[in-house]
């Protein structure tokens, strides 16, 4: 134990014992002084109301969850312009990590295999449904929800590590008396995602202090198609196209120069297609000899729907320079549209249910029992890895770049392919691209289940002074499936199909004895991808497998406060403390049935090897809160606050087999806050916090053992000595040595809230902030980028160098490995603005013959800055207001520079209406180009289309979404409701790219118009 820890805990204790002393002589409590009921806001642990609170706090009770038809915590969360909706079922497209799942994630840190938001139930800790650390927010009843809190600010010394970006605290309706339930179905105006959700809750008074509440929860939400089949927006196909041409070509042996094409480097535009792939097969010779299969000038060719000729396949413009996973325009009229293959909505039932009972144990000591438990099933129907095959494995290690080899000896081959065909094929062979969507899509399954067990005591030692503890288990096993993902050594085998010379019958050339025997190819069935329907059902059930991964993450912490007044402080109210200590214990046990598939390294799309690992965590913490000043000219009331938190995080590899296991690493981290509040006059606050806040490394950064790729987005790289496309063998996943991320945060703000006249039911707030995270922790997968690490390398930086083994040392031409694992470098700073009003218009005010009320409430975000700066040399860029591309792997989610959501509310006896504005900004497309400057589009200064940054469009449109809601009430106890959102149904504005749309589904409606009808009761 640290000594800064051992202190904390004394001076605690000191202060605790001495300060029971004092209220025990008869000091009253501030609360009875006051006259204002007080209770415990998030982003502090001292009692205060919430008007008092230092920190912005956006609170979304039951009665806008009602207003605003919403069926869950998530769907609350998307309410937020804080909050970037990165992981959602809007966002799965070709998605194979924490399908169904919703996790938040205030200001777009969140990196895609961690957090920087902590999230809560009732201040305490969740068991985390995700590797990276998030908990997933659909899993509460909605019936039992009171309201959620969210801190956009910094909060790791009240909370401890994760709470970077901020807090979204959920508060449990623990006083619900009777019964209430909900019965609602939805739908698109394109009748698909039909949603039938069920929620009951009932809370009971046992009698003697003691109250009881269950809920529970059951939503069936069906999927939305594929793209480019279900909304026409799609069909249009616009994506992002990388054209070589831009600068022409040089003269190159008997090939004459070529002239510039006079478009820019990069062009977005209409008819997207997958490059080099088509349903029925596209062949591309190649001009040398196997092992390596280099595209020779030969045209390619398509075959027909038999698979007995093929003619010339036009590959579409820029398919040159569209890259692995690029698109080539208007590629064939058989050709694969870009978006044909990604889905706009997986499918997801949940099953939830939450006990909770309070009781009383003595007139000074209650306590609690609560039990959770959730279950999802998520579906994603056609999921990444359907575009293969892509990178295969030909021999000797070395990995055929873009598709399946083909032999020229392949025996399904059409004649005119053939040794002596009018097109037959050199000795290099060729490349075959085929989609597989079409026969054996991709097709992933998510299965998740948590079990959460808290028990607590609270107690009061004097009229101000009251401690609490509690203790929670928690368990999470998810496990997913991803069918049909290709295994490329089996593919290989099952292509080079060959005629027995025995038999006559083809068979896979592999197991015919003889040099080419391998005994891996045992069972092989051969493959005929050739045409449309000629696949066996034995030749893709021995090439493409099922992947799996099983995870299973347990959680213990053991908490404990004591709070109350410290002394009656100097006249402007009492000093008031709050100090604690908390162990807890998280563990993973993630595996991939590794024994029963040994080729598992040779699957195209991997999610890493076994791991295993522990993190313990021994903190404690002080909090003090002095008011200075009261009742005073331009000092209505002056307070400060400061909070400190000492932590020890012990992280230890517990993974089975590897050459880490038993390795451990231990950090003392300190985190603290300061934060003041100043009332110049009734109506006029002033507020602001510093703080110094933690993050500290998830399973994934800290153990995924490391996964291997050859060849594809990860494991190629173009070599800075010839400028030639090389395969390497990449190594990415965790890095015990991690350091805790640190990250300062200031926040300044006022609230004008009025007391009397014509404003008096008006609340404004604006609050600046900035946060800037030091070393981040990047990766994996992607960690710092092979590219990267090469290119630095190769400009004479050595520590990158000691990330590569060369064949021959230092030989640029001799790659064989780059290691790529996770890494603390760089530096993230975000600045914006959030404000806040509401506003309360009683109708009678304005007249005698109006009845209800009408209510106003705006919540909106500026950003600014968001300066990203990865450590590599280059320059930092900033992000901010790019609305285009939100790519996946990333270490942040980019957003539009505003964002904002206004609520128009009217309500009369038992009619209420909502009606719903929610804007998002003009944005960038993107900050920074595939070829590293900024992008440079037609009207900007020094546009040219021979620029390497030049871009032909480089902005996305506003977008502005109506919705309305309404219900009515029958009797006081049965109300109807319905709401429709995207009201005039908007298509959403072009930003093609992320993850596999031609929008951007972070922000922008895809669904088009959707409604929901249900029925409320309560008794």
């Amino acid at each position: 134990m640290s000594q800064r820890f051992l202190s904390i805990a004394i001076l605690g204790m000191t202060l605790a014992s001495a300060a029971a002393v004092a209220q025990d002589a008869g000091q009253q409590s501030s609360s009875a002084q006051g006259g204002v009921e007080e209770v415990v806001v998030t982003g502090s642990r001292i009692a205060r109301s919430t008007f008092t609170t230092p920190n912005p706090v956006t609170v979304l009770d039951s009665r806008d969850i009602n207003n605003l038809g919403l069926t869950n915590v998530g769907q609350v969360l998307g309410e937020l312009p804080a909050n970037s909706n990165f992981f959602a079922a809007n966002n799965v497209g070709l998605g194979n990590f924490n399908v169904g799942a919703q996790l938040a994630n205030l200001r777009g840190l969140n990196p895609f295999f961690g957090t920087r938001t902590l999230t809560l139930i009732d201040t305490e800790r969740v068991v985390p449904q995700a590797t990276g650390g998030g908990v997933d927010v659909t899993l509460i009843p909605s019936m039992l929800v009171a309201s959620t809190e969210t801190v956009t600010g910094g909060a790791s010394a009240v909370y401890g590590s994760d709470a970077v970006a901020g807090v979204v605290n959920i508060i449990l309706d623990k006083k619900l008396n009777g019964f209430k339930g909900q019965a609602d179905y939805g739908q698109t105006s394109h009748h698909d995602a039909g949603d039938t959700h069920f929620s009951l809750g009932y809370g009971h008074d046992l009698g003697d202090g003691a109250h009881f509440i269950i809920g529970a929860e059951y939503e069936n939400a069906e999927d939305i198609g594929l793209c480019s089949q279900v909304r026409e927006w799609c069909k249009n196909g616009a994506g992002l196209y990388t054209n070589t041409l831009y600068a022409g070509a040089p003269a190159a042996g008997p090939a004459p120069a070529v002239a510039p094409n006079g478009l820019p480097h990069y062009v977005i535009g209409p008819n997207a297609t997958l490059a080099n792939q088509s349903r029925t097969g596209v062949l591309t010779p190649c001009n040398v000899p196997a092992p390596v299969c280099i595209p020779g000038p030969e045209p390619q060719w398509i075959f027909n729907s038999a698979g007995t000729s093929a003619t010339p396949y036009n590959p579409g413009s820029f398919a040159d320079g569209a890259g692995v996973f690029g698109f080539s325009q208007g590629a064939g009229a058989t050709g694969v549209g870009a978006y044909d293959g990604t889905t706009l909505k997986p499918a997801v039932k949940r099953y939830t249910g939450l006990a909770d009972v309070d009781f009383k144990i003595t007139d000074n000591l209650n306590s609690f029992l609560q039990v959770m438990y959730a279950k999802s099933e998520a579906v994603n129907r056609i999921a990444n890895g359907a575009i293969g095959p892509i990178a295969l494995e030909v021999a000797n290690g070395v990995y055929v770049p873009l598709s399946s080899a083909i032999s020229p000896n392949n025996a399904y081959l059409p004649a005119q392919f053939q040794p002596g065909g009018a097109n037959a094929l050199g000795p290099g062979g060729a490349l075959l691209g085929f989609n597989m969507n079409g026969i054996a899509p991709a097709r992933n399954e998510t299965n998740n289940k948590v079990v959460r067990i808290t028990g607590g005591l609270k107690g009061t030692i004097s009229s101000s002074w009251n401690w609490d503890a509690y203790f929670e288990w928690g368990q999470n096993k998810n496990d997913q499936h991803l069918f049909n993902n290709v295994v490329g050594s089996f593919l290989q085998f099952a292509l080079n199909a060959v005629r027995d010379p025995g038999s006559g019958n083809i068979v896979c050339a592999a197991t015919l004895p003889g040099p080419g025997f391998n005994a891996a190819a045992a069972g092989c069935s051969p493959l005929n991808l050739f045409g449309s329907n000629n696949a066996s059902a034995a030749g893709l059930a021995f090439a493409f497998r099922t992947l799996m991964e099983f995870s299973t993450l347990k959680q213990e912490v053991l908490s404990a406060n004591i709070g109350g007044n410290l002394s009656d402080g100097f006249g402007a109210g009492p000093i008031k403390a709050e100090f604690g200590a908390e162990a807890r214990r998280d563990t993973a046990d993630v595996t991939h049935d590794l024994a029963d598939q040994p080729w598992y390294n040779n699957y195209f799309l991997s999610y890493g090897l076994d791991y295993a690992g522990k993190v313990s965590v021994l903190e404690g913490y002080g909090e003090v809160t002095v008011p200075v000043l009261k009742d005073l000219t331009l000092a209505k009331y002056l307070e400060f606050d400061g909070a400190f938190r000492e932590t020890r995080n012990k992280n230890e590899n517990e993974t089975t087999g590897a050459a880490t296991n038993g390795q451990s690493v231990t950090h003392n981290i300190s985190s603290w806050k300061l934060s003041f509040i100043w009332d110049l006059a009734d109506s006029f606050r002033l507020r602001g916090t510093r703080s110094r806040d933690v993050r500290a490394a998830g399973f994934r950064e800290l153990y995924e053992s490391y996964a291997v790729s050859a060849g594809g987005p990860f494991g190629t790289v173009t070599n800075p000595q010839n400028g030639q496309s090389e395969v390497i063998t990449a190594l990415t996943g965790g890095n015990i040595n991690l350091s805790p991320e640190k990250a300062d945060t200031t926040t300044v703000g006022f609230v004008f809230a009025p007391r009397e006249g014509s404003l008096q039911h008006l609340q404004f707030s604006a609050d600046w902030y900035k946060i800037t995270i030091n070393d981040p922790i990047t990766g994996p997968p992607f960690g710092l980028g092979v590219q990267n690490i090469v290119n630095l390398c190769f400009a004479g930086q050595q520590a990158f160098c000691d990330r590569i083994v060369f064949g021959t040392p230092g030989n640029f031409g001799t790659i064989r490995t780059v290691n790529n694992t996770a890494v603390n470098l760089g530096q993230f700073e975000t600045r914006g603005v959030d404000f806040e009003a509401t506003y309360r218009l009683p109708l009678a005010d304005l007249s005698n013959s109006l009845h209800g009320d009408l209510s106003f409430r705006l919540l909106t975000s500026w950003l600014y800055n968001m300066t990203i700066d990865n450590g590599l040399g280059s320059r930092p860029v900033n992000y901010a207001g790019q609305s285009g591309p939100t790519a996946a792997f990333g270490g942040f989610n980019t957003s539009p520079k505003w964002q904002s959501n206004f609520f128009v509310t009217y309500g009369s006896g038992p009619l209420t209406t909502t009606l719903q504005v929610r804007y998002i900004g003009k944005g960038t497309f993107e900050s920074i180009t595939a070829f590293g400057g900024s992008p440079i589009a037609p009207g900007d200064p020094g546009y040219s289309t021979t620029n390497p940054n030049s871009i032909s469009n480089n902005s996305v449109s506003s977008a502005t979404y109506l919705n309305l809601s309404g219900s009515y009430e029958f009797g006081g106890h049965v109300s109807v409701f319905a709401s429709i959102n995207n009201l005039l149904n908007k298509d959403p504005p072009v930003a093609p790219g992320g993850n596999g749309y031609p929008t951007n589904p972070v922000y922008f409606d895809t669904y088009g118009l959707s409604w929901k009808v249900g029925v409320r009761a309560k008794f």
